[in-house]
Protein backbone atom coordinates (compact mmCIF):
# COMPACT_ATOMS: atom_id res chain seq x y z
CA UNK A 1 0.00 0.00 0.00
CA UNK A 2 1.14 3.56 -0.90
CA UNK A 3 1.68 6.13 2.39
CA UNK A 4 -0.58 8.93 1.78
CA UNK A 5 -1.60 11.78 3.72
CA UNK A 6 -4.47 12.85 5.65
CA UNK A 7 -4.87 15.77 3.48
CA UNK A 8 -4.95 13.61 0.44
CA UNK A 9 -7.51 10.95 1.94
CA UNK A 10 -11.06 11.33 0.59
CA UNK A 11 -13.13 12.46 3.78
CA UNK A 12 -10.16 13.21 5.86
CA UNK A 13 -12.07 16.26 6.55
CA UNK A 14 -14.83 14.82 8.51
CA UNK A 15 -12.54 12.60 10.70
CA UNK A 16 -14.51 12.97 13.43
CA UNK A 17 -17.51 10.69 12.08
CA UNK A 18 -17.12 7.08 11.20
CA UNK A 19 -13.12 7.59 10.13
CA UNK A 20 -11.64 4.16 8.22
CA UNK A 21 -7.84 3.47 8.17
CA UNK A 22 -6.23 0.25 6.89
CA UNK A 23 -2.79 -0.31 8.47
CA UNK A 24 -0.44 -2.68 6.78
CA UNK A 25 2.28 -4.34 4.56
CA UNK A 26 2.69 -6.88 1.62
CA UNK A 27 4.88 -8.52 -0.37
CA UNK A 28 4.87 -5.58 -2.58
CA UNK A 29 6.39 -3.15 0.34
CA UNK A 30 8.34 -5.88 2.87
CA UNK A 31 10.36 -9.41 1.94
CA UNK A 32 9.20 -12.65 3.13
CA UNK A 33 11.70 -12.22 6.48
CA UNK A 34 9.91 -8.60 7.54
CA UNK A 35 6.56 -10.02 6.61
CA UNK A 36 6.89 -13.15 8.40
CA UNK A 37 7.82 -10.71 11.61
CA UNK A 38 3.96 -9.39 11.47
CA UNK A 39 2.45 -12.50 10.78
CA UNK A 40 -0.81 -13.09 13.37
CA UNK A 41 -1.75 -16.61 13.70
CA UNK A 42 -5.09 -17.69 14.23
CA UNK A 43 -4.24 -18.17 17.91
CA UNK A 44 -3.04 -14.86 19.16
CA UNK A 45 -5.33 -12.96 16.56
CA UNK A 46 -8.59 -12.77 18.40
CA UNK A 47 -6.70 -11.96 21.14
CA UNK A 48 -4.42 -8.84 19.51
CA UNK A 49 -7.94 -7.67 17.80
CA UNK A 50 -9.34 -7.29 21.65
CA UNK A 51 -6.40 -5.67 23.36
CA UNK A 52 -6.86 -3.21 20.09
CA UNK A 53 -10.35 -2.37 20.33
CA UNK A 54 -10.12 -2.25 24.08
CA UNK A 55 -7.93 0.79 23.10
CA UNK A 56 -9.91 4.57 23.57
CA UNK A 57 -10.74 5.75 19.75
CA UNK A 58 -11.13 2.35 18.28
CA UNK A 59 -14.68 1.01 17.43
CA UNK A 60 -14.23 -1.82 15.24
CA UNK A 61 -11.41 -3.46 13.91
CA UNK A 62 -10.74 -6.50 11.49
CA UNK A 63 -7.27 -8.29 10.92
CA UNK A 64 -6.34 -9.82 7.45
CA UNK A 65 -3.32 -11.83 7.79
CA UNK A 66 -2.13 -14.11 4.96
CA UNK A 67 1.04 -15.07 3.29
CA UNK A 68 1.46 -12.42 1.67
CA UNK A 69 0.13 -9.37 3.70
CA UNK A 70 -0.94 -8.43 7.07
CA UNK A 71 -3.38 -5.57 6.90
CA UNK A 72 -5.54 -3.73 10.20
CA UNK A 73 -8.44 -2.09 8.91
CA UNK A 74 -9.94 -0.48 11.75
CA UNK A 75 -12.86 2.37 12.07
CA UNK A 76 -13.16 4.91 14.70
CA UNK A 77 -13.51 8.54 15.42
CA UNK A 78 -9.76 9.69 14.51
CA UNK A 79 -7.91 8.73 11.52
CA UNK A 80 -5.07 10.11 12.88
CA UNK A 81 -5.83 8.13 16.31
CA UNK A 82 -6.28 4.66 14.51
CA UNK A 83 -3.48 4.97 11.88
CA UNK A 84 -1.28 5.38 15.20
CA UNK A 85 -2.78 2.85 17.57
CA UNK A 86 -2.13 0.64 14.57
CA UNK A 87 0.79 0.89 13.58
CA UNK A 88 2.07 0.41 17.33
CA UNK A 89 0.62 -2.86 17.53
CA UNK A 90 1.89 -4.13 14.54
CA UNK A 91 5.03 -3.04 15.72
CA UNK A 92 4.49 -4.83 18.73
CA UNK A 93 3.51 -7.84 16.81
CA UNK A 94 6.50 -8.21 14.77
CA UNK A 95 9.34 -7.45 17.99
CA UNK A 96 10.74 -4.65 15.80
CA UNK A 97 9.37 -2.03 17.58
CA UNK A 98 9.69 1.15 16.22
CA UNK A 99 11.98 0.18 13.54
CA UNK A 100 9.31 -2.17 12.04
CA UNK A 101 7.14 0.99 11.23
CA UNK A 102 9.02 2.35 8.04
CA UNK A 103 7.15 -0.68 6.57
CA UNK A 104 4.07 -0.29 7.54
CA UNK A 105 1.74 1.76 5.16
CA UNK A 106 -1.70 3.78 5.50
CA UNK A 107 -4.77 4.27 3.73
CA UNK A 108 -7.79 6.02 4.86
CA UNK A 109 -11.37 6.53 3.71
CA UNK A 110 -11.75 5.77 -0.16
CA UNK A 111 -8.22 4.64 -0.66
CA UNK A 112 -8.59 2.45 2.09
CA UNK A 113 -11.96 0.71 0.46
CA UNK A 114 -10.94 0.71 -2.96
CA UNK A 115 -7.65 -1.27 -1.41
CA UNK A 116 -9.52 -4.10 0.40
CA UNK A 117 -11.80 -4.38 -2.68
CA UNK A 118 -8.85 -5.08 -5.10
CA UNK A 119 -7.62 -7.30 -2.05
CA UNK A 120 -10.08 -9.25 -2.40
CA UNK A 121 -10.82 -9.68 -6.18
CA UNK A 122 -6.78 -10.88 -6.62
CA UNK A 123 -5.42 -7.40 -8.64
CA UNK A 124 -3.26 -7.02 -5.30
CA UNK A 125 -1.95 -10.96 -5.32
CA UNK A 126 1.28 -12.29 -5.79
CA UNK A 127 -0.64 -14.50 -8.49
CA UNK A 128 -3.13 -11.83 -9.82
CA UNK A 129 -6.44 -13.29 -9.97
CA UNK A 130 -6.03 -16.06 -7.22
CA UNK A 131 -9.23 -17.39 -5.81
CA UNK A 132 -8.25 -18.10 -2.26
CA UNK A 133 -7.38 -14.82 -0.95
CA UNK A 134 -11.91 -14.43 -0.92
CA UNK A 135 -11.92 -17.05 1.18
CA UNK A 136 -9.12 -15.56 3.72
CA UNK A 137 -11.13 -11.91 3.27
CA UNK A 138 -14.42 -14.33 4.73
CA UNK A 139 -12.30 -15.67 7.50
CA UNK A 140 -10.89 -12.80 8.84
CA UNK A 141 -14.41 -11.01 8.56
CA UNK A 142 -16.12 -14.29 10.60
CA UNK A 143 -13.43 -14.43 13.15
CA UNK A 144 -13.79 -10.62 13.57
CA UNK A 145 -17.26 -10.53 14.28
CA UNK A 146 -17.18 -9.39 17.49
CA UNK A 147 -15.09 -6.35 17.08
CA UNK A 148 -17.51 -5.41 13.80
CA UNK A 149 -20.29 -2.66 13.55
CA UNK A 150 -21.84 -0.74 10.80
CA UNK A 151 -19.00 0.62 8.87
CA UNK A 152 -16.37 -2.85 8.75
CA UNK A 153 -19.77 -4.61 8.44
CA UNK A 154 -20.82 -2.92 5.06
CA UNK A 155 -17.09 -2.63 3.99
CA UNK A 156 -16.50 -6.03 4.05
CA UNK A 157 -19.71 -7.49 2.73
CA UNK A 158 -19.01 -5.22 0.12
CA UNK A 159 -15.29 -6.59 -0.85
CA UNK A 160 -16.85 -10.02 -0.74
CA UNK A 161 -19.61 -9.04 -3.08
CA UNK A 162 -16.77 -7.23 -5.70
CA UNK A 163 -14.87 -10.27 -5.11
CA UNK A 164 -17.51 -12.54 -6.35
CA UNK A 165 -18.34 -10.36 -9.51
CA UNK A 166 -15.05 -9.87 -10.81
CA UNK A 167 -14.42 -13.93 -10.62
CA UNK A 168 -17.84 -13.90 -12.54
CA UNK A 169 -17.36 -11.08 -15.06
CA UNK A 170 -14.02 -11.22 -16.09
CA UNK A 171 -11.21 -14.01 -16.92
CA UNK A 172 -9.43 -12.86 -14.30
CA UNK A 173 -8.84 -15.96 -12.45
CA UNK A 174 -7.86 -18.01 -15.68
CA UNK A 175 -4.18 -20.13 -16.05
CA UNK A 176 -2.19 -20.06 -12.90
CA UNK A 177 -3.89 -18.41 -10.06
CA UNK A 178 -2.75 -19.96 -6.47
CA UNK A 179 0.25 -19.75 -4.71
CA UNK A 180 0.39 -23.81 -4.97
CA UNK A 181 -0.25 -24.04 -8.51
CA UNK A 182 3.00 -21.32 -8.98
CA UNK A 183 5.03 -23.76 -6.76
CA UNK A 184 4.20 -26.91 -9.01
CA UNK A 185 5.07 -24.61 -12.38
CA UNK A 186 8.38 -23.72 -10.79
CA UNK A 187 8.64 -27.79 -9.63
CA UNK A 188 8.11 -28.83 -13.60
CA UNK A 189 10.41 -26.23 -14.98
CA UNK A 190 12.75 -27.75 -12.36
CA UNK A 191 12.49 -31.51 -12.77
CA UNK A 192 10.26 -31.59 -16.69
CA UNK A 193 8.06 -34.61 -15.79
CA UNK A 194 7.18 -35.15 -12.15
CA UNK A 195 5.57 -38.56 -13.08
CA UNK A 196 8.50 -40.52 -11.62
CA UNK A 197 9.49 -38.36 -8.62
CA UNK A 198 8.89 -39.45 -4.84
CA UNK A 199 6.83 -35.34 -3.53
CA UNK A 200 6.43 -34.44 -0.12
CA UNK A 201 3.68 -32.07 1.14
CA UNK A 202 4.27 -30.45 4.43
CA UNK A 203 0.95 -29.32 5.70
CA UNK A 204 -2.73 -30.71 5.82
CA UNK A 205 -4.52 -27.43 5.65
CA UNK A 206 -6.26 -25.44 2.57
CA UNK A 207 -2.45 -24.75 1.20
CA UNK A 208 -1.83 -28.63 1.46
CA UNK A 209 -4.87 -29.51 -0.41
CA UNK A 210 -4.34 -27.28 -3.14
CA UNK A 211 -0.89 -28.16 -3.90
CA UNK A 212 -1.75 -32.06 -3.46
CA UNK A 213 -4.34 -31.34 -6.30
CA UNK A 214 -1.78 -29.38 -8.91
CA UNK A 215 0.58 -32.30 -8.16
CA UNK A 216 -1.54 -34.72 -9.11
CA UNK A 217 -3.02 -32.83 -12.50
CA UNK A 218 0.80 -32.89 -13.46
CA UNK A 219 1.34 -36.39 -13.08
CA UNK A 220 2.68 -36.82 -9.77
CA UNK A 221 2.18 -40.28 -8.56
CA UNK A 222 3.68 -40.95 -5.09
CA UNK A 223 2.76 -37.87 -3.33
CA UNK A 224 3.18 -38.13 0.77
CA UNK A 225 1.22 -35.83 2.92
CA UNK A 226 2.32 -35.21 6.43
CA UNK A 227 0.84 -33.63 9.52
CA UNK A 228 1.87 -33.56 12.97
CA UNK A 229 -1.59 -35.62 13.74
CA UNK A 230 -1.07 -39.19 11.71
CA UNK A 231 -5.00 -39.26 11.97
CA UNK A 232 -5.70 -36.29 10.39
CA UNK A 233 -3.22 -37.20 7.79
CA UNK A 234 -4.66 -40.25 6.91
CA UNK A 235 -8.27 -38.32 7.04
CA UNK A 236 -6.92 -35.51 4.55
CA UNK A 237 -4.69 -38.31 2.32
CA UNK A 238 -7.83 -40.30 1.15
CA UNK A 239 -9.73 -38.88 -0.89
CA UNK A 240 -6.74 -37.19 -2.61
CA UNK A 241 -5.14 -40.02 -3.52
CA UNK A 242 -1.93 -39.30 -1.12
CA UNK A 243 -0.16 -41.21 1.46
CA UNK A 244 -0.08 -40.26 4.95
CA UNK A 245 2.67 -40.13 7.47
CA UNK A 246 3.31 -38.18 10.50
CA UNK A 247 5.96 -35.01 10.75
CA UNK A 248 8.62 -36.34 12.02
CA UNK A 249 8.86 -39.48 10.50
CA UNK A 250 8.62 -37.53 6.95
CA UNK A 251 11.54 -35.22 8.42
CA UNK A 252 13.72 -38.30 8.51
CA UNK A 253 13.21 -39.38 5.32
CA UNK A 254 14.04 -36.05 3.17
CA UNK A 255 17.09 -38.04 1.45
CA UNK A 256 14.40 -40.38 -0.03
CA UNK A 257 12.23 -37.61 -1.83
CA UNK A 258 12.96 -35.84 -4.45
CA UNK A 259 10.90 -32.31 -3.73
CA UNK A 260 9.37 -31.13 -0.33
CA UNK A 261 6.40 -28.23 -0.41
CA UNK A 262 6.45 -27.09 3.27
CA UNK A 263 2.60 -24.99 3.72
CA UNK A 264 1.92 -25.63 7.18
CA UNK A 265 0.68 -22.52 9.65
CA UNK A 266 3.38 -23.33 12.23
CA UNK A 267 4.86 -20.03 13.64
CA UNK A 268 8.60 -21.01 13.84
CA UNK A 269 10.58 -23.11 10.88
CA UNK A 270 10.96 -26.38 11.74
CA UNK A 271 12.79 -27.76 9.00
CA UNK A 272 16.37 -27.33 9.55
CA UNK A 273 19.89 -28.19 8.17
CA UNK A 274 20.11 -31.60 10.01
CA UNK A 275 17.58 -32.86 8.46
CA UNK A 276 18.80 -32.47 4.81
CA UNK A 277 22.40 -33.07 5.74
CA UNK A 278 21.99 -36.96 4.57
CA UNK A 279 23.91 -37.69 1.04
CA UNK A 280 22.05 -38.43 -1.93
CA UNK A 281 24.13 -41.04 -3.68
CA UNK A 282 22.65 -41.61 -6.98
CA UNK A 283 20.05 -39.51 -6.42
CA UNK A 284 19.01 -36.32 -7.98
CA UNK A 285 19.23 -32.77 -5.72
CA UNK A 286 16.42 -32.32 -3.29
CA UNK A 287 14.13 -29.33 -4.26
CA UNK A 288 12.31 -27.59 -0.84
CA UNK A 289 9.56 -25.19 -1.86
CA UNK A 290 8.77 -23.14 1.33
CA UNK A 291 5.64 -21.27 0.30
CA UNK A 292 4.48 -20.77 4.21
CA UNK A 293 4.85 -17.43 5.97
CA UNK A 294 6.11 -17.88 8.38
CA UNK A 295 8.60 -19.88 6.75
CA UNK A 296 8.62 -23.63 7.86
CA UNK A 297 12.21 -24.05 6.12
CA UNK A 298 15.00 -22.66 7.99
CA UNK A 299 16.98 -20.15 5.10
CA UNK A 300 19.74 -22.04 6.05
CA UNK A 301 19.08 -25.48 4.72
CA UNK A 302 19.78 -23.24 1.43
CA UNK A 303 23.76 -23.96 2.18
CA UNK A 304 23.70 -27.76 2.13
CA UNK A 305 24.88 -28.77 -1.15
CA UNK A 306 22.40 -30.97 -3.23
CA UNK A 307 19.66 -28.79 -1.68
CA UNK A 308 17.89 -26.21 -3.43
CA UNK A 309 15.13 -23.73 -1.56
CA UNK A 310 13.01 -21.71 -2.90
CA UNK A 311 10.84 -19.53 -0.79
CA UNK A 312 7.21 -17.49 -1.72
CA UNK A 313 8.99 -14.92 -3.13
CA UNK A 314 11.36 -17.08 -5.51
CA UNK A 315 8.03 -17.87 -7.76
CA UNK A 316 7.98 -13.95 -9.13
CA UNK A 317 9.00 -15.12 -12.45
CA UNK A 318 6.32 -18.14 -12.96
CA UNK A 319 4.13 -15.16 -11.40
CA UNK A 320 5.33 -12.79 -13.73
CA UNK A 321 4.08 -14.99 -16.81
CA UNK A 322 0.76 -15.31 -15.66
CA UNK A 323 0.46 -11.95 -14.49
CA UNK A 324 0.91 -11.06 -18.33
CA UNK A 325 -1.27 -13.19 -19.37
CA UNK A 326 -4.10 -12.04 -17.49
CA UNK A 327 -3.65 -7.88 -17.78
CA UNK A 328 -6.06 -7.23 -20.46
CA UNK A 329 -8.92 -8.11 -17.91
CA UNK A 330 -7.43 -5.91 -15.30
CA UNK A 331 -9.38 -3.08 -16.65
CA UNK A 332 -12.80 -4.86 -16.65
CA UNK A 333 -11.93 -5.62 -13.22
CA UNK A 334 -10.62 -2.09 -11.95
CA UNK A 335 -14.15 -0.90 -13.48
CA UNK A 336 -16.05 -2.92 -11.63
CA UNK A 337 -14.26 -1.90 -8.26
CA UNK A 338 -14.63 2.22 -8.91
CA UNK A 339 -18.41 1.44 -9.20
CA UNK A 340 -18.62 -0.71 -5.93
CA UNK A 341 -16.45 2.17 -4.12
CA UNK A 342 -18.30 4.50 -5.55
CA UNK A 343 -21.55 2.70 -3.87
CA UNK A 344 -19.39 2.52 -0.32
CA UNK A 345 -18.88 5.86 -0.34
CA UNK A 346 -22.38 7.06 -0.98
CA UNK A 347 -23.55 4.42 1.99
CA UNK A 348 -21.13 6.14 4.10
CA UNK A 349 -22.17 9.33 3.52
CA UNK A 350 -26.16 8.52 3.90
CA UNK A 351 -25.25 7.40 7.13
CA UNK A 352 -24.60 11.41 8.02
CA UNK A 353 -28.17 11.54 7.60
CA UNK A 354 -29.14 9.62 10.72
CA UNK A 355 -29.35 12.08 13.30
CA UNK A 356 -31.65 14.51 10.77
CA UNK A 357 -34.00 11.24 10.49
CA UNK A 358 -34.15 10.24 14.09
CA UNK A 359 -34.30 13.93 14.73
CA UNK A 360 -37.55 13.98 11.88
CA UNK A 361 -38.97 10.75 13.74
CA UNK A 362 -38.79 11.62 17.09
CA UNK A 363 -40.33 14.93 16.68
CA UNK A 364 -43.71 13.41 14.52
CA UNK A 365 -43.67 10.87 17.24
CA UNK A 366 -43.97 13.53 19.94
CA UNK A 367 -46.66 15.40 17.60
CA UNK A 368 -48.88 12.49 17.65
CA UNK A 369 -48.21 11.89 21.13
CA UNK A 370 -48.92 15.24 22.68
CA UNK A 371 -52.46 15.08 20.01
CA UNK A 372 -53.42 11.56 21.53
CA UNK A 373 -52.84 13.09 25.07
CA UNK A 374 -54.70 16.42 24.47
CA UNK A 375 -58.20 14.10 23.30
CA UNK A 376 -60.39 13.07 25.48
CA UNK A 377 -60.54 8.85 26.34
CA UNK A 378 -61.93 6.39 24.20
CA UNK A 379 -63.18 3.66 25.57
CA UNK A 380 -61.97 -0.05 26.25
CA UNK A 381 -59.61 -1.03 23.76
CA UNK A 382 -59.71 1.73 21.55
CA UNK A 383 -57.57 4.32 22.57
CA UNK A 384 -54.90 1.57 22.18
CA UNK A 385 -55.69 0.44 18.80
CA UNK A 386 -55.97 3.87 17.53
CA UNK A 387 -52.18 4.79 18.61
CA UNK A 388 -51.19 1.84 16.76
CA UNK A 389 -52.90 2.96 14.06
CA UNK A 390 -51.37 6.35 14.14
CA UNK A 391 -48.00 4.98 14.93
CA UNK A 392 -48.53 2.81 11.86
CA UNK A 393 -49.71 5.63 9.84
CA UNK A 394 -46.90 7.61 10.85
CA UNK A 395 -44.30 5.45 9.65
CA UNK A 396 -45.70 5.06 6.36
CA UNK A 397 -45.90 8.95 6.06
CA UNK A 398 -42.37 9.41 7.12
CA UNK A 399 -41.43 7.31 4.98
CA UNK A 400 -41.05 9.35 1.53
CA UNK A 401 -39.23 12.35 3.71
CA UNK A 402 -36.32 9.49 5.35
CA UNK A 403 -35.50 8.43 1.81
CA UNK A 404 -35.42 11.87 0.65
CA UNK A 405 -33.15 12.89 3.90
CA UNK A 406 -31.44 9.86 3.28
CA UNK A 407 -31.13 10.78 -0.51
CA UNK A 408 -29.45 14.06 0.64
CA UNK A 409 -27.31 12.61 2.34
CA UNK A 410 -25.40 10.62 -0.50
CA UNK A 411 -24.48 13.61 -2.61
CA UNK A 412 -21.28 14.87 -2.17
CA UNK A 413 -22.73 18.98 -1.19
CA UNK A 414 -25.63 17.17 1.01
CA UNK A 415 -24.05 17.69 4.47
CA UNK A 416 -24.20 21.76 4.48
CA UNK A 417 -28.65 21.22 4.08
CA UNK A 418 -28.57 18.62 6.37
CA UNK A 419 -26.50 20.66 8.91
CA UNK A 420 -29.22 23.75 8.49
CA UNK A 421 -32.18 21.12 8.52
CA UNK A 422 -31.68 19.16 11.62
CA UNK A 423 -32.66 22.06 13.95
CA UNK A 424 -36.27 22.28 12.23
CA UNK A 425 -36.64 18.31 12.21
CA UNK A 426 -35.79 18.55 15.66
CA UNK A 427 -36.29 21.15 19.00
CA UNK A 428 -37.19 24.18 16.60
CA UNK A 429 -39.72 22.55 15.17
CA UNK A 430 -41.31 21.40 18.49
CA UNK A 431 -40.83 24.68 19.72
CA UNK A 432 -42.57 25.97 16.95
CA UNK A 433 -45.40 23.83 17.30
CA UNK A 434 -46.26 24.37 21.10
CA UNK A 435 -45.77 27.82 19.98
CA UNK A 436 -48.83 27.75 17.50
CA UNK A 437 -50.83 25.78 20.04
CA UNK A 438 -50.27 27.54 23.28
CA UNK A 439 -53.96 28.89 24.43
CA UNK A 440 -52.77 32.44 24.61
CA UNK A 441 -51.64 31.68 21.02
CA UNK A 442 -55.10 30.13 20.31
CA UNK A 443 -57.09 32.65 22.23
CA UNK A 444 -55.05 35.39 20.13
CA UNK A 445 -56.16 34.17 17.16
CA UNK A 446 -59.59 34.20 17.45
CA UNK A 447 -60.28 37.88 18.72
Amino acid sequence: MRTISPSEAPGAATASADALVAVGLSHRTAPIDIRERFALGERRRAEWVENLTARPGVSECVVLSTCNRTECYLAGSDAGALDRLGREALCGVSGLGPAGDSYLATLEGASAVRHLFRVTGGLESLIVGEPQIQGQVRGAYQDGRPMVGPVLHRLFQSALEVGGRIRADTLIASGVTSIPGAAVGLARKVFGSLGDRRVLVLGTGEMGRLTVQCLKREGARRVFLASRDPARAERVSRPLDALPMRRSAALEALDRVDLVVACTESEAAFVRAGHARSPRTGRAPLVILDIAVPRNVDPGVADISDVFLYNIDDLRQVVDRARAARECERERAEAIIERQVAKYRAWRRGRRADPAVRALRNTARELVADALAARAPAPGDADAALRLASQAALNKVLHGPTRAIRWLAERSDGEECLRRMEPWLGGEVREVRRERMSPDRVQGGRT
